[in-house]
C-alpha cells in the first residue's frame, strides 16, 4: 500500500511541476490583456503598480480616440503580462487630464516605474506604439 500512496504523491508533484513550466512568466502583473478604463480615483495608484504602462487620454466625441481604440486592444492582447494598457476620459476626469496638460486627443502618455516618460499627442500607427513599449521595456 506504501509503494502506491508514495507513487500517487510523485505523480501528483510532477503534474504540478508540469503546471508551473507551462504557465507564462508574468512580468506585469496588471497587464491583463485588456484595455483597463481608469478615472480619477483609480489612476495613481494603478500605475503606481506598473512597470511598463501606456494610458490613452480620449474623449468619447473625438474621432482619431474612436480609431485608436482598436490599436490599442490590439496591443493590450499582444503585450498580456508584459505591459499595462489603460484609458482615460478627459471629461469625466478634469483633475488627472490637468496634471499632464492634455490640450488634445487622442494622448498617449507612456510611464515606467510609475512615473510618466513620454507623450505621444495625435493617432499614430500600431507599429509605434508596439516599439515603443518595446523600447520602455527594454529601458
Amino acid at each position: 500500500m506504501e509503494d502506491d500512496e508514495l507513487a500517487e504523491i510523485r505523480r501528483r508533484k510532477m503534474q504540478a511541476l508540469m503546471r508551473q513550466a507551462v504557465a507564462p512568466k508574468v512580468e506585469e502583473p496588471l497587464a491583463n490583456g485588456l484595455v483597463n478604463i481608469l478615472n480619477e480615483m483609480t489612476f495613481w495608484q494603478t500605475v503606481a503598480q506598473t512597470k511598463t504602462a501606456l494610458i490613452d487620454f480620449f474623449g468619447e466625441w473625438c474621432a482619431p480616440c474612436r480609431d485608436l481604440a482598436p490599436i490599442m486592444i490590439e496591443l493590450a492582447a499582444e503585450w498580456k503580462g508584459k505591459a499595462f494598457f489603460g484609458k482615460i476620459d478627459i471629461d469625466r476626469n478634469p483633475r488627472v487630464t490637468a496634471q499632464f496638460q492634455v490640450q488634445s486627443v487622442p494622448m498617449v502618455i507612456a510611464f515606467r516605474h510609475g512615473q510618466p516618460v513620454l507623450s505621444l499627442p495625435g493617432l499614430r500607427s500600431l507599429q509605434e506604439y508596439d516599439l515603443l513599449v518595446d523600447r520602455l521595456r527594454s529601458a
